[in-house]
């Protein structure tokens, strides 16, 4: 009877967070919070295989059309496009991802309730799961295909613990479909199987899929498909001369991740498994990817949690006493709540609440006003990269401005400058956003941007909505 009402209890949980982070992933976008990079991407990539473009997106460096899989490897994302046939827009990708996502609190339960058979601690872990700063983060920041892998990665754990082996590679496909590297974490997955749990045969049988996946995604298909080496490579260029810097980062940043589920410092081989990921994101000059509000950590999440419950057993087995167990659990339970507030991404109760004012009325018609009119799939359309999401239902889309984290990834201002400026001039029409272009007395890059466009005389402006630095311009090829 108690399961059953925890259960009940579990399923309420995740249907309020999913009404709630859909409502916020998708007002976030509606009121320009949201980005060419990477919403704009994905909503053009789901919808043109939805019209049998499979795959297709417009690749900015090469300012043609490609395949998807000359970026990522994520082939995923091709499963959002039946529905597109019921309604084309990124609420697709946006609310698909928060239902997956939330239930992954119900595989935290049931590798709870396997492992741990206590019905009360599987609840309250499967509640810090959707808690977790890192997995509302991630819900948060636009559309990603791996933050999907954090549940198919946690059903795959669950079917390891139930012996079901057929569920268990269905996942881990599922898994592998994501992202690229991904194929590391499957390898070492199935080390862990093979040397831990003694499955020599489903652990030799994962560590050779997640090594040949990794080998033909990473150095066969997608330079195949870009035709040159995956473009990541370059963010791990002189390692070694940043190592004070990469281990005074790393700490910090596994640090923050471990800190609200410590239990899982008593499961340490379950925590390897996502060793590459880790890696990954400590080695890499792009300093996002060691950031709690972006998707990096998706990954590492499954894990975390898997080595949270294993912990937990671990330590009680550990530590007798049982104040000082009660304790250490209501510490737990504390370094989650204070957590909550410190990282969480909600409007209330949190250090930094999430404002998404709406739009002004003038605005918002302007916007409305020209995706309707620019709808037809074969307009090819730039725009500043707020109003992409918007503009990305089409074959061919180019994004005005530039990744806004270019600094980040070892891009110099010179550098997007030479090589980005122009990439608008093949679109039949821009539009503008004045508020992303900023002060224009400041010779700013994307200032540099909008006056180049002014002195274009290929393009000419046919609208304003007469708003000053707010205004939504369109100017159209002549």
């Amino acid at each position: 009877m108690k399961n059953y009402i925890y259960k009940i209890l579990l399923s309420l949980s995740i249907f309020i967070f999913i009404i709630i982070f859909s409502y916020l992933s998708i007002r976030r976008y509606r009121t320009l919070n949201s980005y060419y990079y990477d919403l704009g991407i994905m909503n053009q990539v789901v919808y043109n295989t939805s019209q049998g473009r499979f795959l297709e997106m417009t690749n900015q460096d090469l300012k043609k059309n490609v395949s998807r899989l000359a970026i990522h490897f994520d082939p995923i994302l091709a499963i959002f496009a039946p529905f597109y046939k019921i309604y084309e827009g990124p609420e697709v990708l946006l609310i698909g991802q928060v239902i997956i996502l939330g239930l992954g609190a119900l595989a935290v339960f049931l590798i709870s309730q396997k492992i741990l058979k206590k019905h009360l601690i599987s609840f309250i872990f499967a509640l810090t799961y959707l808690f977790y700063f890192a997995i509302q983060r991630a819900v948060l920041f636009d559309f990603h295909a791996v933050t999907i892998a954090t549940t198919t990665l946690l059903f795959a754990i669950y079917f390891s613990e139930v012996k079901k082996w057929s569920y268990f590679f269905f996942f881990i496909f599922l898994s592998l479909l994501t992202k690229e590297h991904i194929g590391l974490i499957v390898l070492c997955f199935g080390v862990y199987l093979f040397l831990v749990k003694k499955e020599k045969k489903i652990g030799l049988m994962t560590f050779v899929l997640g090594l040949l996946f990794f080998i033909s995604t990473v150095y066969f298909i997608i330079p195949y498909f870009r035709g040159s080496e995956h473009f990541a490579a370059r963010y791990f260029d002189n390692w070694s001369l940043r190592l004070p810097e990469i281990f005074k980062q790393g700490f910090s940043y596994i640090k923050l991740l471990i800190t609200p589920l410590f239990y899982s410092l008593f499961s340490p081989l379950t925590l390897l498994i996502s060793l590459p990921e880790s890696a990954i994101n400590i080695l890499s000059i792009n300093s996002n990817q060691r950031s709690i509000y972006f998707h990096y950590n998706s990954i590492i999440v499954a894990f975390l949690f898997y080595s949270l419950i294993l912990g937990y057993k671990n330590f009680n087995k550990i530590i007798k006493n049982k104040i000082l167990k009660t304790a250490i659990f209501f510490t737990f339970l504390s370094i989650n709540i204070y957590s909550v507030y410190l990282y969480n991404p909600v409007p209330y109760f949190v250090k930094q609440p999430v404002g998404y004012k709406e739009i002004d009325k003038v605005k918002s018609e302007s916007i409305k006003f020209w995706v309707n009119k620019l709808k037809d799939e074969n307009i090819k359309v730039a725009t500043t990269p707020k109003l992409a999401p918007f503009l990305t239902n089409r074959k061919y889309y180019f994004n005005f401005l530039y990744d806004s984290a270019f600094a980040t990834m070892g891009q110099t201002k010179e550098d997007i400058l030479k090589n980005e400026i122009g990439k608008y001039s093949l679109a039949d029409y821009i539009m503008i956003n004045r508020s992303e272009i900023g002060d224009i007395s400041k010779n700013s890059i994307p200032v540099k941007f909008y006056f180049k466009l002014l002195d274009d005389n290929t393009f000419q402006m046919v609208f304003t909505d007469e708003q000053g630095e707010n205004s939504i311009e369109v100017y159209k090829k002549i």
